[in-house]
């Protein structure tokens, strides 16, 4: 099995030792019509939302997503963005990313956009 590295690109830069979360989103591309989120499209929403709400960077990788579509009763593989970060807790800034995700949903008609947020400790 080959190992993949992906980078990260941490939001505050620290010396020592602190504790951070880590947000991963998850950003697929299929629209229901059958068509796919553009390129052009996705650099739109980076350079709108997603620049505005993590100021002080992210990182963005491809990946493969799959999800069970519940009123198709079947798995949905599709291209998918995930979008990583690391911040000092703030109630201010996940009321953004909530705002960034909705957001997505609302302007490429998704049923959602997975969110997955981690305590970790992390030396810069």
């Amino acid at each position: 099995m080959k190992k993949i590295a992906i980078p990260v690109c941490l939001l505050l830069v620290s010396c020592s030792s602190a504790r951070y979360l880590e947000t991963n989103l998850y950003f697929g591309q299929s629209k229901p019509d059958g068509g796919m989120v553009t390129e052009k499209e996705w650099n739109s929403f980076k350079e709108t939302y997603i620049s505005k709400v993590f100021k002080q960077g992210s990182s963005v990788s491809s990946v493969q997503g799959n999800w069970y579509d519940t009123a198709a009763r079947k798995l949905i593989t599709e291209p998918t963005y995930m979008v990583s970060c690391y911040y000092k807790k703030s109630p201010a800034i996940s009321k953004q990313i909530d705002s960034l995700c909705s957001w997505y949903k609302t302007l490429f008609k998704q049923q959602s956009v997975l969110r997955v947020d981690k305590k970790v400790k992390a030396h810069f």
